[in-house]
């Protein structure tokens, strides 16, 4: 019995999760906020390029990760 329950909270918790880092709109806004930055002046062209690589490499592995586990948007 306490098995079971410890397993359904462990559940929850990964599905929530999962659903935080599957949500795509999080890394969109992400690159938007980034835009702001850089055109406010507060990072420079080579700190945007860098966090803009490593913000659409995080959503690719998402769309990977979505398509091999059959998520439908």
């Amino acid at each position: 019995m306490i098995l079971n329950g410890l397993y359904d909270i462990f559940k929850i918790i990964y599905d929530e999760g999962e659903r935080e880092w599957l949500d795509e709109e999080k890394y969109k806004e992400a690159l938007e906020d980034l835009c702001v930055r850089l055109e406010s002046g507060e990072i420079t062209e080579e700190e945007y390029e860098e966090a803009e690589e490593s913000i659409l490499e995080q959503l690719k592995t998402v769309r990977r990760y979505k398509k091999e586990h059959g998520y439908t948007d």
